[in-house]
């Protein structure tokens, strides 16, 4: 009892299983090759955003700790010198000394 016909169905579904399993793996070789490339430059971009991020961070707490003292130096100067502060008044800052005065450039 020999039936072509049924070996040839069985050899097409079996063709087309290997296609089928063909077409996945290639399809998964696709997708993992893209998720690869696109993940490793994502993964960069976001270690620079990363590190952009700690620079902006440590530079706004630089500022801050930069105006708390320049405002602390004003402070200081007005409390050392109050006619200032208040107003000129007349206040005339004296002369260096002759050795410590600046001297033109001869050049």
């Amino acid at each position: 009892m020999y039936s072509g016909y049924a070996w040839q169905a069985l050899a097409d579904l079996l063709a087309d299983a290997a296609w089928y399993a063909m077409w996945f793996l290639y399809g998964g070789l696709v997708a993992f090759g893209s998720c690869w490339c696109l993940g490793y430059g994502g993964y960069r971009v976001w270690q620079e955003w990363d590190r952009d991020w700690l620079r902006r961070r440590e530079q706004r707490r630089i500022d801050r700790e930069v105006a708390r003292g320049l405002r602390q130096v004003e402070e200081f100067l007005q409390h050392q010198t109050p006619a200032r502060a208040e107003g000129f008044d007349g206040f005339k800052p004296s002369r260096a000394p002759r050795g410590l005065r600046r001297r033109p450039s001869r050049g």
